[in-house]
């Protein structure tokens, strides 16, 4: 029998020692310092006996391995089965690496996170309150589209005011009929790389900084849900920690400024959904250019060898390299490329709906599923539940771009599927 909505929330410090490879930018080396803390926050939900976990990262990313052992470490910490446990990232590009470089610290600071979740999570359940929810929409201007056009027609990673931003600022307020504040959710779009790419200091970036000043105006811990950002940054980037403490406070207070005219009312319903598909890997459009890429990436290598390139480089040339050579391959013998394995996950708390993918979605198909979500209010989370890379719209693959010719392992079919998988699950939650 429902009981009404039940919240609780805990945190855990998951700053890694100093000297763990950095992740978010190739090259950069170990980190030297700690800025700020990164944190994970875990948001109980419960109804009766219905039940899901949502966990908050201040990582770039974790892959679908790492995310399997972390549900496995949380069910048996819990007893909560692995699939009803949401784990989103906030993207920051100051974070360790967790799952790329398999090296002893960061093997150490994998296995020591998923114990610091499991933790996380049985301490948020232990203190489960009846809750009230209320969501309030607001807007923030600290993101920009990045794919710049030059003049030969190139897109580079740039600004582009003119191009598609998804500028929503979703804000949920959770609190004990009462008004005593249990959580804060930030649902936001906006790459987490104000620092720019050689800062070697470990930072939750911007999102760190909005936390922090909307848990001090507030009282709520507050857990940054990251959007549909594959294709925007921050309108401020240098190499320094200011641009992070500015936006973030630019969007804090806009945040606080929405939580401060939320009014809440008692919620029920806690719903999970999870969606697995088979994404078609990218194939580079036809045999002729696949074969063109691979030449190209052969002689970027030997250069890079030649010149004692740093690994980072090297691994993502390489990379680049093998999946171009694969589907030269396919095009020529006829047989199918291995598809990209994605789940997606929809989680609903009362009549808020998060939709999620393990990727990094650009701003145009994040928008269209929140605009098309049966939900009352719906936020998009990207980097959640795994890291497959980007998935472009169909548009953007004939104008090339880093997103597309660098860091892309599907074909243009892929965001059409994802955006289906979502509005299904959202379907599903909401029924």
């Amino acid at each position: 029998m429902a009981n009404g909505l039940e919240a609780g929330v805990a945190r855990a410090d998951i700053t890694p020692a100093v000297g763990i490879p950095m992740v978010g930018f190739a090259g950069r080396g170990a980190s030297t310092d700690v800025h700020d803390p990164l944190y994970a926050t875990c948001l109980a939900l419960r109804d009766g006996d219905d039940v899901a976990l949502l966990i908050q990262c201040d990582l770039l990313q974790l892959q679908a391995y790492t995310v399997t052992s972390i549900r496995g470490h949380v069910e048996a910490a819990t007893g909560v089965p692995g699939d009803r446990v949401m784990l989103s990232c906030t993207h920051t590009h100051y974070g360790p690496s967790v799952d790329r470089d398999e090296t002893s610290i960061v093997d150490a600071y994998r296995g020591h996170l998923a114990h610091q979740l499991a933790g996380a999570a049985l301490e948020a359940l232990g203190d489960t309150r009846e809750a009230q929810l209320g969501v309030a929409w607001g807007d923030s201007d600290i993101a920009i589209n990045r794919r710049e056009r030059r003049e030969d027609g190139a897109i580079w990673l740039g600004n582009n005011p003119d191009g598609p931003v998804d500028r929503a600022l979703g804000v949920a307020r959770i609190e004990t009929a009462g008004g005593f504040p249990l959580a804060c959710l930030v649902n936001f779009a906006c790459h987490p790389v104000s620092q720019s790419g050689r800062m070697q200091s470990l930072s939750a970036d911007f999102p760190g900084s909005a936390r922090d000043v909307v848990e001090e105006l507030t009282g709520a811990p507050t857990l940054y849900l990251q959007g549909a950002c594959g294709d925007l940054n921050p309108v401020l980037m240098e190499h320094a920690y200011e641009p992070a403490r500015t936006l973030g406070v630019r969007l804090g207070c806009a945040v606080v400024n929405l939580w401060e005219r939320i009014a809440t009312e008692p919620a029920g319903g806690v719903a999970i959904s999870h969606v697995d598909e088979d994404l078609p890997r990218y194939r580079y459009g036809s045999e002729h250019d696949a074969r063109e890429l691979a030449a190209e990436l052969d002689e970027q290598i030997a250069r890079l060898e030649a010149a004692e390139g740093t690994e980072g480089s090297l691994w993502w040339a390489r990379r680049r390299r093998d999946g171009a050579v694969a589907a030269a391959e396919s095009w020529s013998s006829g047989a199918a490329l291995e598809p990209v394995p994605a789940e997606m996950q929809a989680l609903r708390l009362g009549d808020l709906a998060l939709a999620s993918a393990p990727a990094e979605i650009f701003t145009e198909n994040g928008a269209l599923v929140k605009r098309e979500s049966p939900a009352d209010d719906t936020f998009f989370l990207g980097y959640t539940n795994g890291s497959i890379g980007y998935v472009p719209t169909r548009q953007a693959y004939p104008e090339g771009g880093y997103e597309v010719t660098h860091a892309c392992r599907v074909d243009p079919d892929a965001g059409d599927i994802i955006n289906d998988a979502c509005l299904r699950m959202l379907a599903n939650v909401t029924a």
